[in-house]
């Protein structure tokens, strides 16, 4: 597709609207065939698919990434992140610029919330 980056479409202008959209139409959808049988790009792209964690797994982890705790505890990334930020939160360790929750202090954050 290195040659064909930049396409333009001539059709006849004694053609009827119809028809030039026809020709167009067809023609791309050549294009479109060359490019899935080179594979040099896909023309559509996939949604990312969501993570499985193994819950039992991470039950047994000292530490979880923020998307790890949102998973276990069932409760949101944002929301996780709102009530970690503060500088003296018992239940965060930072390493560098990443987050790491310590599952057993959340657990009893969590709680110490529940019961109050």
């Amino acid at each position: 597709m290195k040659e064909k980056d930049n396409v333009n479409i001539i059709i006849d202008q004694q053609c009827s609207n119809s028809s030039k959209q026809v020709k167009a139409t067809a023609y791309y959808a050549e294009i479109l065939k060359d490019l899935k049988a080179s594979k040099d790009i896909n023309p559509v792209e996939k949604p990312e698919e969501k993570k499985v964690y193994d819950l039992n797994k991470l039950k047994e982890k000292k530490l979880l990434s923020v998307d790890e705790a949102a998973e276990l505890f069932g409760i949101g990334r944002n929301k996780i992140r709102k009530i970690s930020d503060s500088a003296d939160c018992p239940f965060v360790l930072w390493i560098g610029s990443h987050r790491k929750i310590k599952r057993e202090a959340f657990e009893k954050f969590l709680n110490d919330i529940q019961s109050a």
